[in-house]
């Protein structure tokens, strides 16, 4: 097993606890496990410039793509992703918000869904499920199949040291994410997924980017309600089937430029 760790705080104090005890459950299942860790501070990434390259011209025309790319192929080979932030403004930080825009374009074509996540977020206040809410959304949006969350409160005690409950917790889920990773089963689509696949499909149908459609006919996703690799019940596809058709429809009269 090989773990992907995006670490989004720019410093290794409140959040980085409850990776390091992620990390120690996820050794006692597996003793060969390894980390890959990248502090998003220390990669010099920067701003994206909203430039659309990605997305119309692909993702290797990004002027970034030196940095992003290579950590990109990290999130394709790795096992499991495991992505933190602390709550800034009741909200990710910077250094996430930065790294999500540069990867829109898995919005338009999503790839990770046989990929299992865990999400890490601390505050020493509030906003903790609003980001971990924002996070898990995101990485749905790029296809992830399962996405573990825990989001903490104030996790440490007044010593530093994580009290017996947050050390259940974070044992708890952690052991969900290593034995769905290990399994290699494969999570039925919710509704929320089914609803931003048909969406980006019907984009893609209409050929509102030319990149896009030829991405989702290449990958045999442009026939299906969700992608064929995925265990997707017949009657649950049926609303989604409306919806597409409706959404082609729409699309044919209106021109989004």
């Amino acid at each position: 097993m090989n773990y992907l760790i995006i670490n989004g705080s720019p410093r290794r104090e409140n959040t980085w606890k409850i990776v390091e005890r992620v990390k120690d459950t996820l050794s006692d299942r597996n003793n060969d496990a390894s980390f890959e860790e990248i502090d998003l501070l220390d990669i010099n990434l920067p701003p994206c410039i909203g430039c659309y390259s990605c997305f119309t011209k692909g993702e290797s025309t990004c002027p970034h793509s030196s940095i992003i790319e290579p950590i990109v192929e990290k999130m394709k080979k790795c096992d499991g992703f495991i992505i933190t932030s602390p709550v800034y403004a009741l909200n990710v930080t910077g250094l996430i918000k930065n790294f999500i825009d540069h990867l829109a374009y898995f919005y338009h074509r999503p790839y990770f869904f046989k990929k299992k996540a865990m999400i890490v977020v601390t505050t020493a206040g509030s906003g903790h499920n609003k980001v971990g809410d924002y996070l898990d959304e995101t990485l749905r949006n790029w296809g992830y199949n399962e996405r573990f969350k825990l989001c903490f409160v104030t996790a440490h005690d007044t010593k530093g040291r994580l009290p017996l409950k947050t050390k259940q917790k974070i044992d708890a889920v952690t052991n969900k994410f290593y034995n769905s990773i290990y399994s290699k089963s494969l999570k039925s689509p919710d509704r929320k997924a089914l609803f931003y696949y048909n969406l980006w499909r019907a984009m893609a149908y209409n050929n509102h980017v030319p990149l896009d459609n030829k991405y989702w006919v290449d990958n045999d996703m442009i026939n299906n309600e969700f992608h064929p690799d995925i265990p997707c019940n017949s009657l649950k596809k049926i609303p989604y089937k409306i919806f597409y058709r409706i959404l082609l429809g729409f699309l044919s009269r209106n021109t989004v430029k």
